[in-house]
């Protein structure tokens, strides 16, 4: 339809006078149309055999969901096509989430500080390939992995090639002794974390590393001699108008503006509402799903060649994949690039980031050959759960190449060999699972360091030694697969395999 408008306007402003208006009348009551389709047709990643598909409203999977509210953003044809906010800013509050509501967007922190880096190294202010030595004076790096010929860089601290320690942070809650950025970094009180150290050689592997980014946030500020809220402001939330985003450790009140409060996946509010994070270029970004929106849109014009922010070489540079042969699996699956996730090919290609912090569960994601995409942002833990609903509904209604959804078939748990299965499972990347007893779904369930807990049910697997143990959570379509190969049971989880901790 935008095309056609185009081309209407080419012919001259005489014709557009009589037509325009109910051309845009037409195109309006089409995007209503689309936006009340996706509405009602959110639905779970799993089906069973050849059972109808289940779908529902927004509102009334927020309320099975125990998520007081979301924010959705729609992106259609390279442009913001519609944005709306569903439920309450806190399950005991009647203030209703808008498309101005902030929420904390977690890790997409990163990808928005690697493209304002990648405007610094643009403009000559920055190499991203020189030893990020060169830039700290606050923090001499400690000797680790690290070697002449493989030196940390801002570039592997962007793309988590680093070999700095992974993971990510849990925040402070309000009140409490906030650390900087040097003690979060050195694991100095009153950081609630160990110190960081370049743990494995400086581009021989992908290990995802907040600390990478508490380490280029120093010198970024080393360097440019401001706070790092002010650098993102002047560097890309002010020049892209994210005038709702804001890098700020507590976020600065606006007249107008609701921020949500983040919540527990029982449904508990978070003591003081949120949790505070020094750690910014992590997981320090406060954002609405319209501003993230505009940086989706931004980078998908630079990757075309169409920004007056960043060239297109830079934005190419940050959505090629680091390792290729590294990929990942279910609904993050792909290749990691610098900060995103990128799948795909052709006009099926995306890059797509989510975030996490405790109360909140974000995700972003793009089309750039097509200039389709959505950002969904909510205040639970348990929001991942409703935003998937919401995305797949959008795929069916937009004819998206994903997220559509997976087919199993269900089997019949032998109880003996799964009470096998409970126990600790240590990954060697340095986080673990837990597979627990529970009441729900077929008896057990995989509980995650951050609180996250996904019943499993058990379905058919391939006849692989490692899948005949098969099992799948229905609100998300992770798969589990374990095999008890002499009787030592191990478990593939996101594509990484683990044996049971004795």
């Amino acid at each position: 339809m935008q095309q056609y408008l185009l081309v209407m306007w080419a012919l001259g402003a005489n014709f557009y006078a009589h037509s325009g208006n109910a051309t845009a009348a037409t195109q309006q009551n089409n995007v209503a149309a689309l936006q009340a389709a996706v509405e009602q047709n959110l639905r779970g990643p799993v089906q069973f055999g050849a059972q109808p598909v289940n779908t529902f409203g927004v509102n009334e999977r927020l309320a099975y969901h125990k998520v007081p509210g979301i924010s959705f953003a729609l992106i259609h044809n390279g442009a913001l096509s519609w944005a709306q906010g569903y439920g309450t800013v806190a399950a005991a509050s009647d203030q209703a989430v808008t498309v101005n509501t902030v929420f904390q967007a977690a890790s997409i922190a990163k990808p928005v500080t690697a493209f304002a880096v990648m405007r610094m190294q643009q403009q000559g202010r920055l190499d991203i390939n020189a030893s990020i030595a060169s830039y700290l004076t606050s923090l001499t790096l400690a000797k680790g992995k690290q070697t002449p010929e493989a030196v940390v860089s801002f570039k592997n601290l962007l793309d988590h090639s680093s070999g700095l320690t992974g993971g990510g942070y849990m925040g402070y809650e309000k009140g409490a002794a906030i650390p900087s950025d040097l003690q979060s970094f050195n694991g100095l009180a009153p950081a609630n974390n160990k110190a960081a150290s370049v743990e494995t050689t400086p581009g021989s592997q992908v290990n995802y590393s907040g600390a990478g980014y508490t380490l280029a946030e120093i010198a970024l500020t080393d360097t440019f001699k401001q706070p790092f809220e002010q650098l993102m402001a002047s560097w890309l939330l002010s020049p892209l108008g994210m005038k709702n985003s804001s890098f700020a450790l507590d976020y600065p009140q606006q007249q107008g503006v609701q921020v949500a409060l983040g919540h527990e996946a029982s449904g508990k509010v978070i003591n003081g509402g949120w949790r505070l994070h020094s750690e910014q270029a992590a997981a320090g970004l406060w954002s609405t799903a319209t501003d993230l929106a505009r940086f989706a849109i931004e980078t998908t014009n630079a990757y075309q060649g169409n920004s007056t922010l960043l060239s297109q070489a830079a934005a190419r540079e940050m959505l090629t994949p680091v390792m290729p042969e590294q990929d990942l699996s279910d609904e993050f699956g792909g290749q990691p690039a610098m900060t995103f996730i990128v799948a795909g090919e052709g006009k099926q290609w995306l890059f797509k980031h989510g975030g996490g912090t405790l109360g909140y569960r974000c995700f972003m994601l793009m089309y750039p050959e097509t200039g389709d995409g959505a950002v969904f942002m909510t205040n639970s833990d348990a929001g991942y759960s409703v935003g998937f609903e919401m995305l797949r509904a959008a795929s069916f209604v937009y004819n998206w190449p994903d997220f559509k959804g997976k087919s199993f078939t269900k089997r019949k748990v032998n109880l003996q060999e799964q009470a096998l299965l409970l126990g600790e499972y240590p990954f060697a990347a340095g986080w673990q699972a837990e597979i627990i007893a529970v009441a729900e779904a077929d008896g057990i369930a995989v509980a995650f360091p951050n609180g996250d807990l996904y019943p499993l049910t058990a379905v058919q697997g391939d006849n692989s030694e490692l899948n005949q143990h098969s099992y799948v959570h229905e609100d998300t379509g992770v798969e589990v697969h374990f095999s008890l190969a002499a009787g030592q049971p191990s478990i593939n989880l996101y594509q990484q395999t683990a044996s049971k901790k004795h």
